[in-house]
């Protein structure tokens, strides 16, 4: 039997399709390791979304074949995808597999024809020129996206539920669009089929993802959108919540937004990435909104659902970022009052348009801001918490307790983790909490 180890680095997508390769490879007879422990072969699944990706995805490359010298390693993801060459020429990689041929990852290593050579007699020096797929494999010149498939998420009480893949915004700070191409959306039928494995192996809530998921049907022409996702996943009995991963603000319509009201199983918690709160880097950044438009689509959701969670990704030091411009993002912040803010330091990205602007900031001013901003994070984080004090909330007990703790923990409908005594036997069910005690990185309550 052969061993495998899988590294994934990225979003929530490169989760799932690690997932997928995963399953697939099992199917295969492959037992899988942890990356830290000897194995045949080894899947790193990268992401090229900033420059500092690029070298992230290097090191672990060079890391695994340094520990693990006789190993297969193979590499796939957004960064094999936009730089392909490259990733071959690097010492200690055998095969890189680009998008259009992922999903039959496991069909290739167990054919013989690139990652275990041995099996079908390749001569040594055939072998080593490594494979990038879209010369070798059966002429395939599009990535079949949804020969992925997936029916349980390992490590996960949550599962991930991909529904779409590529993007068309073109930020221009923004790699993805030229890697992943443009908006391909998932058939609602094969959704549906996924979901229902993934309620019968357990899971009672899922996680939908995409790269651009507010856009998911623009390429059915107005024949499915979003909303009938969501419609047909709720009425599926034994799934308890659906999450929406990240939805830009303007594609949270006015439908969408009384549908997540009106349905018991949407989460109250929108992922709605703001990245600057000023005008002119917005239109900069090739955003499609304003400042005030956002903060008006906030307060449209408030008006409809009480208490909804905001979290949110925010970019600091963009090109031509004044302290003007980033004191005008401090206070949308603490108007917007998110729950949770990921805050990133601009990094620029070869290939972009940002990249090639001449008025960057230096990384000292950067690292302030950050600090900054992510002490005021803080402070919104906790008093959103505080809201939930003395109150009783629904929390989906995780299948792993606390670690510091050993407590059971678990998330809210609103995205904030619990604490609280209890017995293993509620694990991956959803369970009344009473919040006893708000701390700034989580809530301590009493089961009920």
């Amino acid at each position: 039997m052969k061993t495998c180890a899988f590294i994934t680095l990225g979003c929530k997508v490169n989760q799932y399709e690690t997932q997928a390769i995963r399953e697939s490879l099992a199917a295969k007879g492959f037992l899988e390791t942890a990356p830290e422990q000897a194995a045949d072969l080894y899947v790193i699944n990268t992401c090229t979304v900033t420059s500092a990706s690029d070298e992230k995805s290097r090191q672990y490359i060079k890391k695994v074949k340094r520990k693990n010298p006789g190993a297969t390693v193979v590499v796939t993801g957004c960064y094999a995808e936009a730089d392909t060459e490259t990733i071959k020429k690097m010492e200690g990689v055998d095969y890189v597999i680009t998008k259009a041929e992922e999903a039959r990852l496991a069909e290739i290593v167990i054919s013989g024809m690139t990652i275990l050579p041995a099996l079908d007699g390749m001569g040594k020096e055939e072998s080593e020129k490594g494979f990038s797929g879209r010369k070798s494999v059966s002429g395939l010149t599009e990535a079949p996206i949804y020969n992925l498939k997936i029916s349980y998420f390992t490590g996960h009480t949550r599962a991930f539920l991909k529904i779409e893949d590529g993007c068309d915004m073109y930020c221009s700070y923004c790699i993805i669009p030229f890697v992943r191409g443009g908006i391909k959306s998932r058939r609602p039928q094969d959704i549906l089929e996924e979901a229902k494995r993934l309620i019968q192996n357990g899971y009672k809530e899922v996680i939908l993802t995409g790269i651009h998921l507010g856009a998911y049907g623009r390429d059915t022409l107005g024949n499915h959108q979003l909303l009938d996702i969501i419609t047909m996943l709720s009425t599926l009995s034994g799934l308890e919540r659906i999450r929406l991963s990240s939805v830009e603000v303007n594609e949270m319509t006015s439908d969408l937004i009384d549908l997540a009201a009106h349905t018991k199983k949407v989460c109250p918690h929108f992922h709605i990435p703001l990245q600057s709160g000023d005008d002119f880097i917005l239109k900069r950044m090739n955003r499609k909104y304003t400042a005030s438009q956002y903060l008006e689509i906030l307060d449209n959701i408030r008006s409809r659902i009480d208490l909804p969670s905001f979290t949110t990704d925010v970019i600091i030091g963009f090109p031509g970022e004044k302290d003007i411009h980033f004191e005008n993002t401090v206070n949308l912040c603490k108007k917007a009052g998110f729950s949770r803010m990921h805050i990133f330091p601009f990094s620029a990205r070869e290939g972009t348009p940002a990249a090639k602007m001449s008025d960057h900031c230096q990384p000292q001013i950067i690292k302030q801001r950050k600090k900054i901003l992510e002490a005021t994070a803080s402070i919104f984080a906790f008093n959103y918490k505080k809201n939930f004090l003395n109150r009783r909330v629904d929390i989906l007990v995780e299948a792993q307790r606390d670690h510091k703790t050993s407590k059971l923990c678990g998330y809210s409908e609103h995205y904030i983790k619990v604490l609280f005594d209890g017995p293993d036997m509620v694990k991956n069910t959803v369970v009344s909490v009473q919040i006893d005690e708000i701390t700034p990185s989580v809530a301590i309550g009493t089961l009920q």
